[in-house]
C-alpha cells in the first residue's frame, strides 16, 4: 500500500532521500540507454577532408547538440593535436552529454597538466569530476575556475552538484540562486536546484521549481523525467506517466513508473533505506553544463 500521505514530512526524509537518489539515477540510466557507443568516429566517407572542415562540421554538432557527431568530429581533432584547447574542452563536453566520462576525465586531466591555470579547462575539468562522483575534487577546482573568471553560471551550478553529492543541500542551493541571477529561469540550473530540494527531503518545493524548469521550451527530457519521478514519489502516477512518455519508449517508462509503485508498495524496504541514508549522502540525476 502507498504510504500515508499525511504523514509528518520530517518523517519521511530519509526515505524520500533515499527512493529518489535510486529512481533518480534509474531515470539516468534509462534515458541514456539509446545513445550509441560512446567514442564512435564519423564515417570515413563523410568525414570532412581538411581540419578547417572537420572544425566547422565539429562546431555545428555542438550546436545542434548531436553529441555523438560533436564527440567524434571533436576527438579527430584532439587526436591531431591534444594541446589543442578548443578541442579538448569541446571534445570533454560532447564525451560527458553521451556518458563517456571516464575519457573525458582523462582528457581534461591531460589539459589541466597542460595549462594549469585555464579558467574554462578548469571548469570543465570540475564538471567532470562532479559526474564522476569525485564532488571534493570538484569542488576544490570549481571554485579555483570562478575565483580566475567569475560570473560563469554553469560553474554555479555545477559546483552547486559537487556540494549535494557532500550531503551540503542548504550549500548547494545558494550556488543555484547565484547561477540562477546570472541566467534567470534557466531550466537546466532549475533542475538541478529541484533535485536538490527533492533528495533534501521538500518534495513540494521540489515539484514547483521542476514544473518551472518544464515549462521553459528549452527543458530537456532530464527536467521532465526528474519531474515525472517527484510526482511519482508523491502518487501522482497518471501525470508521471505522461511526463515520462514524453521522452521514453513505452516499455521503459512503464518500467520506471512501475518501479516507483513496488518501492512505494513495500514496507519493509524503508528499514534498509533508512541504514543507507545515514551511512552517506544520495547521489542525484543532476548535471553539470
Amino acid at each position: 500500500m502507498f504510504y500515508n500521505s499525511t504523514s509528518p514530512k520530517t518523517s519521511m526524509r530519509p526515505r524520500r532521500r533515499t527512493l529518489l537518489a535510486t529512481t533518480a539515477l534509474l531515470t539516468a540510466l534509462s534515458l541514456s540507454a539509446c545513445a550509441t557507443a560512446p567514442g564512435a568516429k564519423p564515417a570515413a566517407s563523410s568525414a570532412p577532408q581538411s581540419e578547417a572542415a572537420l572544425r566547422e562540421v565539429a562546431i555545428s554538432s555542438t550546436k545542434s547538440q548531436d553529441y555523438i557527431a560533436a564527440a567524434a568530429y571533436w576527438g579527430s581533432l584532439y587526436d591531431k593535436n591534444s594541446k589543442d584547447v578548443e578541442a579538448a574542452l569541446n571534445y570533454s563536453k560532447a564525451l560527458r552529454q553521451i556518458g563517456s566520462i571516464q575519457q573525458a576525465l582523462s582528457v581534461m586531466q591531460r589539459a589541466d597538466q597542460a595549462n594549469p591555470n585555464n579558467a574554462g579547462i578548469l571548469a570543465e575539468y570540475g564538471k567532470v569530476l562532479a559526474s564522476s562522483g569525485h564532488p571534493d575534487q570538484s569542488y576544490s577546482i570549481l571554485t579555483r575556475a570562478n575565483q580566475i573568471k567569475p560570473g560563469d553560471w554553469t560553474v554555479l551550478s555545477a559546483m552547486g552538484v559537487a556540494l549535494d553529492q557532500l550531503g551540503r543541500y542548504s550549500d548547494a542551493q545558494k550556488q543555484y540562486d547565484a547561477a540562477l541571477k546570472i541566467a534567470p529561469d534557466n531550466p537546466s540550473v532549475l533542475t538541478n536546484l529541484g533535485l536538490s530540494y527533492a533528495i533534501e527531503g521538500d518534495l513540494d518545493k521540489a515539484e514547483a521549481t521542476l514544473r518551472k524548469a518544464v515549462a521553459n521550451p528549452k527543458a530537456n527530457a532530464r527536467a521532465r523525467q526528474n519531474l515525472a519521478v517527484v510526482l511519482g514519489l508523491q502518487g501522482k502516477f497518471d501525470e508521471a506517466t505522461r511526463l515520462a512518455h514524453a521522452d521514453l519508449p513505452a516499455n521503459v517508462a512503464d518500467n520506471n513508473i512501475d518501479y516507483l509503485r513496488e518501492m512505494l508498495s513495500q514496507p519493509a524496504l524503508w528499514k534498509q533505506m533508512e541504514s543507507l541514508d545515514s551511512t552517506k549522502p544520495a547521489k542525484t540525476a543532476a548535471a553539470t553544463q
